[in-house]
């Protein structure tokens, strides 16, 4: 799978809805979004119509399109030519009668040569060669560690995964991020040469400590986002507060009662009225929880 299919498809996961669930959201054919997924780029409609349709669905997935869009293949096309050859007439011959007179006969055939149709000269007609296809990408090696261990490490808008980490990329200069909970986001352009292997050790720095407070008012609920995770936050009656993708390292706070949705649970951890009650569920798992105001006892 390439890496536009990959990006799109983990982005989609996150989200926990289906690909018809977009389409129809998007008003985009189904066919087309599985085709991008699955980097079936012969299935597509014409480049600028598929490009337009990447760059909505990357958009509504909350990834930055033009990363995708830059290795978006283009596909050289060329129109059959019809090229009909007139077919020579024939001479037609009428033989005579051998006792005929010679001078007849070469009277006819002198009739014949000067009335005979000319066939006009036919025009060459030049064939275009479709242009050679593009040789395969150059690639380099990329390991990459981190202090603390587990910062998730994005690669021009592609998700990589979790430090430490080493894998094969396509050479040039590329866009590094990574993210890590009470870390501050590191960024960095590298350039990857082919056939080299680079070799990064980088610490992250920490976020400034915030000094606790005793929680005031009615009971609240804090959902701090330290991964990649899409989220929708609604009241209990169905109004809803928030969907999307929040920002790594930020966070948000209702009061209660509210029900959270998230694509990513290991993404999202929750505070409840000042207590650290941990992550929603396991990497990658959809998960749905509602949180009450608490009852008193007696």
């Amino acid at each position: 799978m390439c890496e536009i299919g990959r990006a799109l498809l983990t982005a989609r996961k996150e989200t926990g809805r289906s690909i018809r669930e977009w389409a129809r959201e998007l008003n985009i054919k189904s066919d087309y979004l599985f085709a991008l997924e699955e980097c079936r780029f012969e299935d597509l409609p014409e480049a600028v119509l598929a490009k337009g349709h990447l760059r909505r669905y990357a958009e509504a997935l909350g990834l930055d399109p033009e990363p995708l869009l830059a290795q978006y293949p283009t596909r050289p096309t060329l129109a059959p030519l019809d090229v009909t050859t007139p077919a020579k007439r024939s001479p037609q011959f009428s033989w005579w009668p051998i006792l005929l007179l010679l001078f007849a006969l070469i009277a006819g055939l002198g009739w014949w040569l000067l009335t005979r149709p000319q066939t006009p000269p036919q025009p060459e007609i030049e064939l275009s060669q479709p242009p050679p296809p593009p040789p395969p990408p150059e690639e380099s090696v990329l390991k990459l560690t981190t202090k603390p261990e587990g910062a998730v490490v994005w690669l021009d808008g592609f998700r990589l995964g979790k430090t430490p980490l080493s894998g094969s990329f396509s050479a040039g200069v590329r866009r590094l991020k990574i993210e890590a909970e009470g870390y501050s986001t590191y960024q960095q352009i590298i350039k990857l040469e082919p056939g080299r292997e680079l070799d990064l050790k980088i610490t992250l720095t920490p976020l400034p400590k915030e000094e606790t407070s005793i929680p005031t008012g009615p009971p609240k609920v804090t959902f701090r986002y330290s991964e990649r995770a899409w989220v929708r936050i609604t009241t209990p009656d169905g109004h809803k507060l928030y969907e999307g993708i929040p920002q790594v390292g930020s966070e948000q706070t209702y009061e209660l009662p509210v029900i959270i949705r998230t694509g990513n649970a290991a993404g999202v951890r929750v505070i409840l009225n000042g207590q650290d009650e941990g992550p929603l569920g396991g990497e990658g798992l959809v998960v749905e929880r509602r949180f009450e105001i608490p009852t008193e006892s007696p």
